[in-house]
């Protein structure tokens, strides 16, 4: 089985959701390329290296990649940069990183989990994340053309890799949306262009590659399950997802989340593989089943030259005020990262780093609250 099988044998279902006063989701999955198109492409200064209209994915390839990290997608929020410079040069590559750096990078992500977990509910209420309504308003209006609640739109892209990692196959899932309006739209935690979401399926290693753990990421976490789990829904091996209105994050069941994050899955639309509308969703009630399908393009994310190359923001990086310096969390207006790198830091995400400690697993003894990790066979 090659990996295009593999991923079209698991391709998720994902069921969109409507917030608390009834209002749906504003912006689906869409192609990663289309959005690119879109954009500018900026660095700090601010300095504009390609104007909206002429941007192509081929011209993320023509910086070294080094000098990438500085570099941000502008979407919906130009008119929130100050007068600008046209110009073609790049900023110099950084000194190359060391051990000891990459060190400090995992300690620092360990503090960022803990204050996600604990601080940020506190935080966000003192210093809130929501973008000018102007921002929101033109992100609507530059998504409208990409939206699959229209006919005639593009099918959304899924992007699939397969990674070996000890006595696994991780089999990747990514989408792209072009906006988090969680703050603006839905009365959530916070805005900002571009977002980069993903499920990751942890199978055997050897034939029949049987699904024996789960993870969805949900704010940069990971949500971990066995694949016999109660809480995981399955159709046909597809498994389902749950999308968080407005902050699109991943879901095992629908419900309500941490910080006014709606995934009851009752919007009435999902996109999913070919025959998945045969589900018959036991845990929806029928008003509340989707109507609305799209079918997913299966993209291989090994061959996006730019996923590997492009290091920076996919959305505008902004300078945020005092409190966010002290607090990496409070960063959550700017693009994030691609589906590789980790905005600005020039390393990989932790999810193809180190998969088994981003799922959750255990990897020491006193973790012991955490699942064992499993070993590979001698």
């Amino acid at each position: 089985m090659d990996e295009y099988q593999l991923a079209a044998r698991h391709a998720p279902i994902l069921v969109f959701s409507r917030d608390g006063e009834g209002r749906p989701e504003n912006f689906y999955p869409l192609d990663a390329e289309a959005y690119i198109r879109a954009c500018a492409l900026y660095r700090p200064g601010p300095t504009r290296l390609i104007p909206r209209g002429r941007l192509r994915p081929e011209h993320l390839l023509e910086f070294p990649a080094e000098t990438t990290r500085s570099l941000y997608l502008a979407f919906a929020s130009e008119s929130l940069i100050p007068p600008l410079l046209e110009a073609a040069a790049v900023t110099p590559p950084p000194a190359p990183r060391g051990i000891s750096q990459d060190r400090w990078d995992d300690f620092l992500d360990g503090v960022y989990e803990l204050g996600a977990r604990l601080v940020l509910p506190v935080l966000t209420r003192l210093v809130p994340q929501r973008l000018p309504s102007i921002v929101w308003k033109e992100a609507c209006q530059r998504y409208a053309p990409f939206d699959l609640r229209r006919s005639g739109t593009l099918d959304p892209s899924l992007y699939y890799a397969v990674q070996r990692v000890d006595a696994f196959l991780v089999l990747h899932y990514w989408f792209f949306y072009a906006f988090n309006d969680w703050a603006s739209g839905h009365g959530g935690h916070n805005d900002h262009e571009g977002d980069w979401e993903s499920i990751h399926l942890f199978l055997d290693s050897s034939p029949p590659h049987t699904v024996r753990w789960i993870a969805y990421a949900a704010h940069g976490l990971a949500d971990l399950e066995r694949a016999d789990s109660a809480d995981v829904e399955w159709f046909q091996g597809h498994p389902i997802v749950y999308v968080g209105c407005g902050s699109h994050a991943s879901y095992f069941r629908p419900g309500v989340y941490k910080w006014r994050d709606w995934a009851r899955g009752d919007a009435g639309i999902a996109i999913g593989p070919e025959g998945a509308d045969a589900h018959t969703w036991p845990r929806l009630s029928p008003d509340a089943r989707p109507h609305i399908w799209r079918e997913w393009r299966l993209r291989p994310l090994r061959e996006m030259r730019w996923a590997w190359h492009f290091r920076g923001f996919w959305g505008t990086r902004f300078r945020y005020q005092w409190l966010g310096r002290a607090f990496h969390a409070l960063h959550g207006i700017s693009g994030p990262g691609g589906p590789v790198w980790t905005a600005g830091q020039g390393r990989m995400r932790a999810q193809w780093r180190n998969p088994i400690t981003w799922a959750g697993f255990r990897r020491h003894p006193w973790e012991f609250w955490k699942p064992r990790a499993p070993v590979a066979p001698a």
